[in-house]
């Protein structure tokens, strides 16, 4: 099997998914985790071929996509924090000043 394979049913068994409902504990994907779960669907299909290969006849992908999903949300280097996590605080918190009420004056 290809790795283009592999991850095409990694995606049509929703196996991403699963995986990091479950590590961060959630019963609905959010925004950013959705972006998590695509960010490590890229991961996969830029990983090296004869590994993600032999990880899936060993049946050991699952390890693989829960150490990227564990590095993604706990690592302050990773991509996901970077695009996505620091973005999304900072979002938050123009939002909350936005919604300030105005002294009255």
């Amino acid at each position: 099997m290809t790795r283009r394979e592999i991850v095409e049913r990694l995606g049509r068994e929703r196996r991403v998914e699963g995986i990091v409902l479950r590590i961060a504990g959630v019963d609905r994907l959010t925004a950013d985790l959705e972006d998590l779960v695509q960010m490590v669907y890229l991961t996969l299909l830029e990983y090296d071929e004869d590994k993600l290969q032999d990880l899936w006849e060993n049946g050991e992908e699952n390890f693989l996509i829960a150490r990227l999903v564990l590095f993604n949300l706990r690592s302050k280097t990773s991509r996901y924090y970077y695009k996505i996590r620091i973005f999304a605080a900072r979002t938050q918190d123009l939002t909350a000043v936005e919604n300030r009420p105005q002294d009255e004056g």
